[in-house]
């Protein structure tokens, strides 16, 4: 087999190119491995970020894995693997959904609720970190620019996300100018 010449007619971005989507990789990877750092210093040392789908969707009075399964676009078969990790922990309990005598209902026991708080404290914590690098209004500016943008994107394949009611850019962003951004734990 032999290897031909790229055809100069077709583009040919350079493989390493640091595109958005790069960047905002990276800068993710750095915000959770302090995030996750912090929590096993906080006692955790066995939540990785393979846990993070169920611990971000699963409510605090708890829910069933076919929910967190529609909710992340999972397979049911991942959110149970990543379910009885947690299990196994310590961190969730299993019983019986007394409405469904096929489903269990996972409820998060003691711990997992102090985990809960770790993850939100190091969050703040990792957040604080990127502040003081880019400084407090050019981060409320980019977590402005990108909950807009998550405002205008379609749901992502899988997920059981109505669509985002969208209105004119002009109205937004007179409707936002005032408002004070709204403090959402995110759980890296």
């Amino acid at each position: 087999m032999s290897i031909s010449a790229p055809d100069p007619s077709l583009p040919h971005p350079a493989v390493h190119a640091r595109t958005l989507g790069f960047v905002l990789r990276e800068v993710y990877g750095r915000l959770q491995q302090r995030v996750y750092d912090a929590v096993a210093a906080a006692g955790h040392a066995g939540i990785k970020p393979m846990h993070s789908p169920v611990l971000r969707h699963l409510a605090a009075e708890g829910g069933r894995v076919s929910d967190i399964a529609r909710e992340t676009g999972l397979a049911k078969q991942s959110v149970t693997y990543v379910v009885e990790d947690l299990v196994a922990l310590g961190y969730l309990c299993t019983r019986p959904d007394p409405n469904d005598g096929r489903a269990r209902l996972l409820r998060y026991t003691a711990r997992g609720h102090q985990l809960l708080g770790a993850l939100v404290s190091a969050s703040h914590e990792a957040e604080a970190w990127l502040a003081c690098v880019l400084g407090e209004d050019r981060l409320r500016s980019l977590r402005d620019m990108l909950e807009e943008a998550l405002s205008e994107a379609p749901p992502l394949t899988g997920r059981a996300a109505p669509p985002m009611p969208r209105a004119p850019r002009a109205r937004r962003a007179a409707a936002a100018a005032p408002a004070a951004p709204k403090a959402r734990p995110s759980l890296s």
